[in-house]
């Protein structure tokens, strides 16, 4: 019997970001039991974003114009189950860094494939992207919570051979996604793609620009949340729960974003996230008992499930059929490529040298500066472009 549409988007977040619970939190604190410092884990986990800025665009603009999306989806997949094992085996500083490198590099063509064909199905067919996404944090909070309580146990070893058994069942459920449709004779590529949209779509500029600035607040501060509630008294447990309540909270918001934007407006929502994100980070500058963290991320949570599912949703809303991957691509690489290849390593150095209050307060000020541009680009953002009203013409 075929799967609904519904089911087929939940089915892969839950999946998927029940795999990435079971290690993604607890990367950093491995890291530092391997002997890395601070500095050398920022290095490591600036391989990912490095992989998403140089190579996602690439790989989705060739998917999007061939039509390769879901192959290409289905491989990489299968590559990042494989670059979890080789993680198994690495030791010291250079075996975690090449592994890192295999995992960011796979991550890269997953997410941007991922998202544009779930969120062009979802509006295609009428469906609510953020419904399907929220799959994945339900997943993720129950995946991160548990496994911080195996690892204590087991030793963070284990972790990468469960995430690469728990992700081979996605490479079944990414078959199922339907390709994207385009009109006869429509074929674009990196370049045409960027050309539209320095010349004709300001308002997805500035998003992108947004984007961007929300990016390194998260590069700055995701990377070191485990080494900052241990450092302030919690214990490996701790780090679990503080993710898996992140995640857990982030249902709420992902589930009520479409309504918040008919009230709100595109701009509205993500200045919401914003705004939220960070007041969050100055309660965790602030924090001095790991409790204190745990509600602070409660509120992380809420800002994350706008930021993502509403980044997604406005991108694919202003997208051509023909450019959708490549233009989530460009969301992906600039929000978790360009910005957290800078703010990671900054962000270790930063952590090493004046602990986690100072780097919590720049934080804050990221998305300060966002939730401005947000404010002063609100009328572009909130317009969509030209094309949109002969896409939707033609799908209807």
């Amino acid at each position: 019997m075929p799967l609904s549409f519904q089911l087929r988007g939940g089915l892969y977040y839950f999946g998927f970001w029940g795999a990435n619970g079971l290690y993604q939190g607890f990367l950093a604190v491995h890291f530092r039991e391997l002997g890395l410092s601070p500095t050398q884990i920022g290095i490591a986990i600036a391989l990912f974003p490095l992989c998403n800025l140089l190579f996602s665009p690439l790989v989705a603009a060739w998917a999007d114009a061939r039509q390769k999306r879901v192959a290409v989806l289905t491989a990489s997949l299968l590559a990042l189950a494989l670059s979890l094992l080789a993680l198994f085996f690495a030791t010291g500083f250079w075996g975690v860094l090449m592994g890192m490198g295999a995992l960011g590099l796979s991550q890269a063509f997953v997410a941007p494939l991922a998202d544009s064909l779930i969120g062009r199905m979802a509006s295609q067919n009428g469906l609510e992207y953020g419904r399907m996404r929220l799959w994945g944090s339900l997943s993720f909070a129950l995946a991160s919570s548990l496994a911080g309580l195996a690892w204590a146990q087991t030793g963070y070893e284990a972790m990468f051979i469960v995430a690469a058994v728990a992700t081979l069942p996605l490479l079944g459920v990414a078959r199922t996604l339907p390709e994207v449709v385009v009109a006869a004779g429509a074929r674009g590529n990196l370049f045409q793609t960027l050309r539209e949209l320095f010349l004709h779509d300001r308002g997805t500029l500035l998003l992108l620009w947004v984007v961007l600035l929300m990016g390194f607040g998260l590069g700055l501060a995701a990377p070191f949340l485990g080494l900052a509630i241990q450092d302030r008294g919690g214990a490996a447990a701790m780090v679990g729960f503080l993710y898996g309540t992140i995640a857990l909270v982030e249902v709420l918001t992902m589930r009520y974003e479409r309504r918040l934007s008919r009230w709100l407006g595109d701009a509205g929502v993500m200045m919401l996230a914003s705004g939220l994100y960070a007041l969050a980070y100055v309660g965790m500058a602030l924090a001095n008992h790991p409790a204190q963290m745990l509600a602070c991320g409660m509120v992380v949570g809420m800002g994350f499930g706008l930021f993502f599912v509403g980044s997604v949703r406005i991108i694919d809303a202003r997208a051509k059929a023909h450019q959708v991957s490549t233009l989530q691509s460009f969301r992906n690489g600039l929000a978790f490529g360009l910005a957290h290849l800078i703010a990671g390593p900054v962000g270790g150095v930063l952590y090493q040298a004046q602990g986690p209050t100072t780097l919590f307060l720049l934080v804050s000020f990221f998305f300060s500066l966002a939730f401005l541009m947000l404010w002063g680009a609100r009328g572009a953002i909130n317009t969509l472009p030209p094309h949109t009203l002969a896409q939707s013409k033609t799908l209807a």
